[in-house]
């Protein structure tokens, strides 16, 4: 019988029923019904991820801006394109800080938190970074000083292979460490880096 209801995506696949007789047909199952984006509603509204149903998170354009319940993104092409979280925490890129589903963006990407915003590592007070995040010890030109007790700031990174280079390369403050090593490998790594005045993007 035809159905009636045809604002509804019907999502269904062919099962086929073992039997030894040749007169065997497939026959059509069901696996379930989705409803039209009309029918399912306007996304819930929320101020925290923990107002949304599990698997679900907050995104807001603002830390202080109410938000909507969301899917959080099942792949990221890992781009250095660094963004501050409201958390303190620094993501390598905006598809990570979506992909954790924890909090919204303190600004728009292309910089980390900044001193007075980041959550701290090492240097002085020796702290540590929340699970799942790496201390990163990356000084910049100025000063121009590579010191391997500096103070860190905490950063998400891509957890496999790290993505072709991007624009900045980095030298490590120990005399026998790694040098000219893109923006992710420093952070895996760990350590202070100084950021190279000598190195080049490699083309590979």
């Amino acid at each position: 019988m035809k159905r009636e209801r045809t604002s509804l995506v019907v999502v269904a696949a062919a099962a086929w029923i073992a039997c030894a007789a040749p007169a065997c047909t497939p026959t059509d199952v069901t696996l379930a019904i989705l409803p039209t984006e009309q029918e399912a509603g306007p996304p819930l509204r929320c101020s925290t991820s923990d107002d949304c149903a599990s698997g679900l998170y907050c995104d807001k354009a603002t830390c202080d801006a109410p938000g909507t319940c969301e899917l959080p993104p099942a792949y990221c092409d890992d781009v250095e394109d660094p963004v501050c979280g409201c958390d303190g925490i620094t993501y390598f890129d905006d598809c990570l800080r979506k992909a954790r589903g924890l909090t919204p963006p303190f600004s728009s990407p292309g910089s980390a938190c900044p001193l007075n915003i980041a959550k701290t590592c090492a240097g002085p007070a020796d702290g540590g970074c929340p699970n799942g995040t790496v201390c990163a010890q990356l000084q910049r030109l100025e000063p121009a000083v590579c010191a391997p007790d500096a103070l860190g700031i905490c950063w998400v990174v891509p957890a496999a292979q790290c993505p072709s280079p991007g624009v900045n390369l980095w030298d490590s403050c120990l005399p026998d460490g790694p040098h000219c090593v893109d923006t992710c490998t420093a952070l895996q790594d760990g350590g202070a880096y100084l950021r190279s005045t000598t190195c080049h993007p490699r083309d590979d």
